[in-house]
C-alpha cells in the first residue's frame, strides 16, 4: 500500500476513535487487543502486509481513543467542579476576563482564567454570568464570591457539553465581584481589542439599527445589537452563518476570494498567500474567537498543503488539518458545530464545486460561475447538520445565499475602510458610510423579500441522529457513484 493512502486511514481510524469514544464509552483495550492480535498473525502468516496495515489502523484507532479519554479526565480533576452545587458554600475566586465580555441584553458573560481559590493556587477556567453594569472589560483582574454550579442544559441544547469543549466546567450566577487591576490580559490582545473598540465608536456614529446590528454581526460576528425578529427572519432564510464568525463563514470567504484571485490570473501560490494574509488580518482583528481560530487555521493548513505540491481538489489535507485540530481538542469533534460546518463546507467544496462549475453552471461568466459554485457546494454537506442543529430547513437558503454571499468580502472590507479611516477622518467615513448603509440595506431586502416566498422554510419538531446517519451515507454514496470522489483523489 502507498505511503499517502497508508497515512490518510491512519488519520480517519484516529478520527473513528474520537467519533465513537464520543458517542459510546469505549475502552481502549479493545482496540489494543485487536492491535496485538493483527501482529500476532502478521508473524504467524509470513509477514503478511495486510495484516501489518490493520495492525497499524487499531493502533490508530486506539490512539483516537486514549486522546477522548485524556480529555474526560480533564474534566474529572478539575479542582473548580469539586465545589459545584454546595448551596451552602461560597468560595472566593482570583482570576483574569480573558476574553471579551459577551453583552446579552440584561446581563453579560464573562470567561475567567482563574488562579486562585480560597487562596489556593490554580489554572482553571470558569464563566460568570454577571449584571450588565458595571461593565468590564478583556484583561481585568477580578476578585470573585459567590456560589459555583454544574452549567444546565436547555431544552434542545447541551449547554454543558458546549461548554466543556471550551474546557469550562464551573459557572457562577450573578457573585459578588470586585476589580483589582486593570491590563493584565495579553498585550497584543489588549490591542486588538482597544482598536476593535475604537472601531465600533465610529460605526456607531453613522448607523442605526437595524443595519448597525447587521453589521456588527457581519464583521464581528456580535448579535446583540440585532432586533430579535431580524435574528429570526436570518435563521428562516438560511443566512445566519453570515452573521457570524464561523467556520463556514470563514470557508466560504477563503474558497471564494482564492477563487477571484485565481480567475484574475495570479498564480495559485499568490492567490494562496494574499487569501491566507486577508483572512489572518480578519481573524486578529475581531480578537481572535476560538471560532476564528480554528476556522483559519483549518483553512491555512489546507491551502499550504496544497501549495506544496498536493492536488487543488486532494481530501487529506483536510482530514490531516482535521486531525491537528482534534489532538489539540477532541471534544469539538461532537460539540463544535462551527469545526463541524467548517469541515462539512470545505468537504462539499473539495467534492462539488468543479462539477457545479463545469456542469450546472458552466454557460456564465466566470465570477458569476464561481460564485454560484462555490455558494451551492458548500452547502451540500453542511445542510443536513443544520437542519439537525436548529430544527428547520430554509427552501430559499440556497437563492439567499447565492444573492449574498458573494458580497460579503466586499462590505467587510469597506467597513474596515470605513473603521480606519473614521478614527482619524470622519469626514471620508461619512460617505463611505453611505455605501456601507447601502449595502447592508440590499442585505435586509435580500432576506426580507426571501421569506415571502410562499413555503419558504420547513419546520422539524425534532432531528434523530439517525436522520443525520442516512442523509450522510446517501450524499457519500452519491458523491462516490458519480465520480466525484474519484476524480478527487479521495484516497
Amino acid at each position: 500500500m502507498p505511503k499517502g493512502k497508508l497515512f490518510f486511514l491512519f488519520c480517519l481510524a484516529f478520527v473513528c476513535g474520537i467519533f465513537i469514544s464520543s458517542f459510546f464509552n469505549i475502552s481502549w483495550k479493545i482496540p489494543a487487543g485487536f492491535l496485538i492480535l493483527n501482529l500476532v498473525l502478521f508473524l504467524l502468516f509470513k509477514l503478511d502486509k495486510r495484516f501489518l496495515v490493520s495492525a497499524i489502523l487499531f493502533l490508530a484507532f486506539m490512539l483516537g481513543v486514549v486522546r477522548y479519554q485524556i480529555e474526560l479526565g480533564k474534566i474529572l480533576e478539575s479542582q473548580l467542579r469539586n465545589f459545584n452545587d454546595r448551596d451552602s458554600e461560597k468560595v472566593t475566586l482570583i482570576g483574569v476576563i480573558n476574553d471579551e465580555p459577551d453583552l446579552k441584553e440584561l446581563s453579560q458573560q464573562l470567561r475567567i482564567k482563574i488562579y486562585g481559590l480560597n487562596n489556593i493556587e490554580i489554572k482553571e477556567n470558569l464563566l460568570v454570568i454577571a449584571s450588565k453594569y458595571p461593565s468590564y472589560r478583556y484583561g481585568d483582574k477580578i476578585k470573585i464570591e459567590g456560589k459555583l454550579k454544574t452549567p444546565e442544559n436547555f431544552e434542545k441544547f447541551n449547554y454543558q457539553k458546549y461548554l466543556q469543549k471550551e474546557r469550562i466546567y464551573s459557572m457562577m450566577i450573578f457573585p459578588n465581584i470586585e476589580v483589582l487591576e486593570l491590563g493584565q490580559g495579553n498585550l497584543i490582545r489588549q490591542i486588538l481589542f482597544n482598536f476593535k473598540f475604537k472601531f465600533d465608536e465610529v460605526w456607531k456614529r453613522f448607523l442605526s439599527p437595524p443595519h448597525l446590528g447587521i453589521f456588527e454581526a457581519l464583521v464581528f460576528g456580535e448579535e446583540e445589537n440585532i432586533p430579535k425578529i431580524w435574528k429570526e427572519k436570518l435563521n428562516l432564510s438560511g443566512t445566519r452563518h453570515l452573521t457570524a464568525v464561523s467556520g463556514m463563514n470563514i470557508t466560504i470567504i477563503s474558497f471564494l476570494l482564492a477563487g477571484i484571485l485565481l480567475s484574475l490570473g495570479f498564480w495559485r501560490s499568490q492567490a494562496t498567500l494574499i487569501s491566507l494574509i486577508s483572512i489572518w488580518l480578519y481573524i486578529i482583528t475581531i480578537g481572535a474567537p476560538l471560532s476564528g481560530l480554528r476556522a483559519g487555521l483549518m483553512v491555512s493548513l489546507f491551502l499550504i498543503i496544497q501549495v506544496l505540491g498536493r492536488s487543488i481538489d486532494n481530501f487529506r489535507p483536510l482530514l490531516f488539518s482535521a486531525v491537528i485540530l482534534l489532538i489539540e481538542n477532541p471534544l469539538i469533534l461532537k460539540s463544535d458545530i462551527g469545526f463541524q460546518l467548517s469541515f462539512l463546507a470545505m468537504t462539499g467544496l473539495i467534492f462539488w464545486q468543479q462539477f457545479f462549475k463545469e456542469k450546472v453552471f458552466n454557460k456564465l461568466p466566470e465570477l458569476f460561475k464561481l460564485s454560484l459554485s462555490t455558494t451551492f457546494a458548500s452547502q451540500v454537506f453542511t445542510l443536513p447538520i443544520l437542519i439537525y442543529n436548529f430544527g428547520y430547513m430554509s427552501l430559499v437558503s440556497p437563492l439567499t445565499n447565492l444573492l449574498l454571499v458573494p458580497i460579503i468580502p466586499f462590505l467587510t472590507m469597506i467597513g474596515f475602510v470605513f473603521g480606519s479611516f473614521g478614527i482619524i477622518f470622519i469626514s471620508f467615513a461619512k460617505i463611505l458610510s453611505w455605501f456601507l448603509w447601502l449595502g447592508i440595506s440590499y442585505v435586509l431586502l435580500i432576506v426580507d423579500l426571501s421569506l415571502k416566498i410562499p413555503f419558504s422554510h420547513i419546520d422539524f419538531k425534532s432531528v434523530p441522529y439517525v436522520f443525520l446517519l442516512i442523509v450522510y451515507l446517501l450524499l457519500i454514496l452519491i458523491t462516490w457513484k458519480i465520480g466525484l470522489m474519484k476524480r478527487r483523489n479521495f484516497i
